[in-house]
């Protein structure tokens, strides 16, 4: 997505996003919320960085957990079940 059309999207000027993005300068709370909303991103990351230090990985996963369902969770849940069983088996 480019910097226009974001722009676009949360209604602000293109310069506006530029400056958000390459001078630090931080965006209005109500964009913000549009763009944490539209992205899908954990507002975490930016109150508590230190609670982000984790993996890409770990992030990675999380964010594609945040788009099942909860049928869908259950299954990833018995998966990772079933991995720590067998690992289990393995150690003992």
């Amino acid at each position: 997505m480019t910097q226009e059309q974001l722009a676009f999207i949360v209604d602000r000027a293109p310069r506006t996003i530029m400056y958000n993005e390459n001078d630090g300068q931080h965006p209005s709370l109500n964009t913000f919320y549009q763009m944490v909303t539209m992205f899908d991103i954990s507002v975490d990351q930016y109150f508590y960085p230190s609670k982000n230090r984790g993996s890409e990985c770990r992030k990675r996963i999380d964010a594609m957990l945040n788009s099942l369902d909860e049928k869908e969770l259950k299954i990833v849940e018995a998966t990772i079940q079933a991995m720590r069983a067998a690992k289990e088996t393995e150690d003992a």
